[in-house]
């Protein structure tokens, strides 16, 4: 079976697109799936969107109390997956569905978690800067390789997936968590498409929490003990 876990925040008209995509991409595996999307906290119609959907797909709708951040979104999404083997991606189709069969097919192979490599990713060039800057002391703090053109869009077995969930949701890093749970993480090259609906909700403050929270994710490098209760749930389909 296989999972394909995304947050949402704020994208109620990028929805239906992406649940369409992933599921056209996952009924050409011939398995099992399912699609889980963890709404954190929106305040537009994302919930409404996700509701509406789940007759017509696999859908598995969570919602948190508040806005707790894109990577506690993943962790929750995490908690929720039943797959062998999970798809971790974003929702505003940057992350192409088209290449889930490809990611799918290498981890399987490998028995290894595969993570794209976005090698037509553009960004300003201040954010490629303190991305580059961030993921060198990423590597440095991990003593795993980390490079700003890959992130959370990938395949995961389930074995890491438990890792993962056993270091517990405090500062929870995506990238950093599974290089702690594995090691060395294979990539496939995937092309990253534009932004088709609404624009991104990161603002320079999120951006600087999120680099500061990886930095303490990775150097605490946790183990799950003392980590307390995950964000509260308020809402499932």
């Amino acid at each position: 079976m296989l999972s394909v876990v995304s947050p949402v925040f704020e994208h109620a008209g990028g929805v239906e697109p992406l649940v369409s995509q992933i599921d056209k991409a996952c009924r050409g595996l011939g398995i099992p799936f399912e699609i889980i999307l963890v709404d954190d906290g929106s305040i537009d119609r994302s919930w409404e969107a996700i509701s509406s959907l789940c007759n017509d797909y696999p859908v598995k709708g969570v919602g948190h109390c508040q806005n707790y951040g894109q990577h506690q979104a993943i962790y929750t999404g995490l908690k929720y997956a039943k797959g062998d083997y999970i798809i971790v991606m974003d929702c505003d189709l940057q992350d192409d569905p088209a290449c889930i069969p490809m990611m799918v097919s290498k981890s399987m192979e490998s028995g290894r978690s595969a993570l794209a490599y976005r090698k037509t990713k553009k960004n300003h060039p201040y954010y490629v800067l303190s991305s580059r800057l961030l993921n060198a002391c990423l590597t440095m703090l991990t003593g795993v390789k980390m490079h700003y053109r890959t992130g959370n869009f990938g395949c995961f077995p389930r074995s890491v997936i438990l890792k993962v969930l056993e270091m517990g949701h405090r500062d929870f890093y995506f990238p950093v968590a599974v290089r702690l749970a594995e090691g060395y993480v294979d990539s496939i090259e995937v092309n990253h498409k534009e932004r088709v609906h609404e624009e991104s909700t990161y603002n320079l403050r999120r951006h600087i929490h999120l680099a500061w929270s990886a930095v303490r994710f990775a150097w605490l490098k946790p183990t799950g003990n003392d980590h307390g209760d995950i964000a509260t749930i308020f809402r499932e389909t």
